[in-house]
């Protein structure tokens, strides 16, 4: 199932919110948040995002998701992005308004090499500049009605993840107790917050 979504907004920020569930029965949905809207003046913006979501995630699997951002404004405008990465475990306790708070960790360390779950494939990463902060920045001022290009590509499930149900066997080999992952039915978040300026940012 592919979801195209585009909204014109009237700018301070935008978060652009899509959740991948992993596990053995790993069902996708997709979900945009346009939280704290506001209108200042003439900058408008508008924001499209695409997402195919697939009816399971599963180690090696790609899946689509780009976002962009369009001055609708009369004038040059300045655009930063940021991302956001956690997990929800089903029974969290995190509120949803909380997107700094991963329940599970975003990577683990196997051999001495540290590997993310989601991997993020980046595009178009000459036009964009990750700073300290943590922001991404569009390089070029847009001009009236030009868009940024798309920073993501796509996200992956890492291949050496290790998701689903195990079994430990006994010492003898004969018997087993099925050990359910904690991330077999956790929920991968990414959350997008785009931000649009007249002036540059610092």
């Amino acid at each position: 199932m592919k979801i195209k979504q585009k909204r014109a907004l009237v700018i301070a920020g935008l978060a652009v919110f899509a959740c991948f569930i992993g596990g053995t029965v790993a069902y996708f949905s997709d979900r945009l948040s346009f939280d704290n809207n506001f209108t200042l003046g003439e900058d408008k913006a508008e924001f499209s995002e695409t997402f195919d979501s697939p009816q399971s995630w599963l180690p090696c699997q790609e899946t689509t998701k780009t976002a962009i951002a369009t001055n609708k404004s009369e004038t040059n405008r300045y655009v930063r992005m940021k991302i956001n990465e956690y997990w929800r475990t089903k029974d969290t306790t995190t509120p949803a308004s909380d997107h700094e708070t991963t329940d599970l960790p975003l990577t683990w360390t196997e051999g001495g090499v540290t590997k993310s779950y989601a991997v993020v494939n980046m595009q178009n990463t000459d036009k964009w500049e990750l700073k300290s902060d943590g922001w991404y920045y569009y390089k070029t001022a847009l001009a009236a009605n030009a868009s940024t290009d798309s920073l993501l590509k796509s996200v992956t499930m890492n291949c050496d993840a290790k998701l689903t149900n195990g079994v430990s066997y006994s010492d003898d080999g004969l018997t087993g107790v099925t050990i359910p992952s904690e991330y077999a039915e956790a929920q991968y978040h990414m959350y997008i917050t785009f931000q649009m300026s007249d002036t540059q940012y610092q």
